[in-house]
């Protein structure tokens, strides 16, 4: 868990870095997050209006992260907050009807924002949005998301041979 925590907060300053020249987004598919390669991605994001935002990132090793918002807002706009104090959250994810998946995340209250560094929770994100299913996210205290992500699209496509490249090349 030490070295989860460790690559959220990386990958948070990472994005934060980043914010003050995010896109403004009024799109309802992915976008690389500005200044990210298009062709190749390792960070894409959501704006649907009338839905949490979603983001996912990869590592140089090919695992993926995950943030959501609570609440319908752009994560690029959220990232500019300041927030400093974040705390764990136990929950849930299930994707469509499948089965509950236990998960702790890390809730940033400033930002209403959910953050998963776990490849596997990630994964599940990801998934959601292949198989066109619902994503349902119950924390333990800050409330429940559920939200259909959009379908995959290009950016989403490149982020996703983006990652598995990666991956492969760290298993070589």
């Amino acid at each position: 868990m030490q070295h989860s925590l460790k690559t959220a907060v990386a990958v948070t300053t990472f994005l934060m870095a980043g914010a003050a020249h995010a896109m403004p987004a009024s799109a309802s598919g992915w976008m690389a997050w500005e200044g990210q390669n298009e062709a190749a991605p390792r960070v894409i994001y959501t704006d649907t209006p009338g839905q949490p935002g979603s983001m996912l990132a990869c590592s140089e090793k090919g695992e993926m992260f995950a943030m959501l918002t609570l609440e319908p807002a752009s994560i690029p706009q959220i990232m500019k907050r300041n927030a400093q104090y974040a705390r764990g959250s136990d929950s849930t994810v299930t994707v469509g009807e499948g089965e509950p998946t236990s998960a702790r995340f890390r809730y940033t209250p400033a930002r209403k924002t959910i953050e998963s560094a776990e490849h596997t929770v990630a994964a599940k994100v990801f998934n959601s949005a292949v198989k066109g299913e619902t994503l349902t996210i119950k924390t333990q205290r800050e409330g429940t998301i559920e939200t259909t992500l959009p379908a995959p699209d290009a950016a989403f496509k490149a982020f996703a041979k983006t990652c598995s490249g990666l991956r492969k090349a760290v298993a070589e």
